[in-house]
């Protein structure tokens, strides 16, 4: 069912674990084996271990938590839209994924700022904004080594197949239609925010 949708947890190896520990990879191997570290194994054998499984086992044996792994839990999304009645309904969706950190703007010239300062993990750009357009805004972002890695989808109320075609070809990463459909918006969302 939709309103119960949970996006996957970030997973860590026990080399990983070992880093963020400070431990030999032994060691972490040895709390698995004795039942202190819930893990579970893949069909080739290696061990792997879920975020909230590890901050559990941190937290329970009096360990630090690294900020690595704090600021690994919540994934950032930024929407921008300057229809008041779509950031609501979007926010709304958005909210139903478990760890994520959600901004809003309705700015071109503040996407850029927001997102130099901020950094999210996936943008989702209505293409008609006030200040610069979704096209302006995407063309600066891929232009920008640091921001060109991060996924943009693009949400349009276009249906002219000439000006979607053009959207496409503006190096977003996929297109959203207005008016979404929940499961669908959702699903997209997951896709891009999980990219391993």
């Amino acid at each position: 069912m939709f309103g119960s949708k949970r996006l996957p947890e970030k997973i860590y190896t026990t080399y990983q674990i070992g880093k963020f520990c400070q431990v030999n990879i032994r060691t972490v191997i040895r709390w698995i084996e004795t039942g202190k570290l819930k893990a579970y194994s893949t069909p080739g054998g290696h061990r792997r271990v879920k975020w909230s499984d590890l901050v559990n086992f941190l937290t329970e044996n009096r360990m630090p938590v690294p900020k690595e792994l704090e600021e690994a839990k919540k994934k950032k999304i930024l929407l921008v839209d300057d229809d008041p009645d779509f950031l609501e309904v979007a926010q709304k969706y958005l909210e139903k994924i478990s760890d994520t950190e959600i901004r809003v703007t309705s700015s071109g010239f503040d996407t850029g700022i927001m997102v130099a300062d901020w950094v999210p993990d996936l943008i989702l750009l209505g293409f008609i904004i006030p200040d610069l357009d979704g096209f302006e805004v995407t063309r600066k972002l891929k232009q920008n080594p640091r921001m060109k890695k991060i996924p943009i989808i693009a949400v349009t109320s276009m249906t002219d197949p000439n000006e979607i075609e053009k959207v496409k070809s503006c190096g977003v990463d996929s297109i959203i239609t207005k008016p979404v459909e929940p499961e669908s918006f959702i699903k997209k969302v997951d896709r891009f925010l999980y990219i391993p």
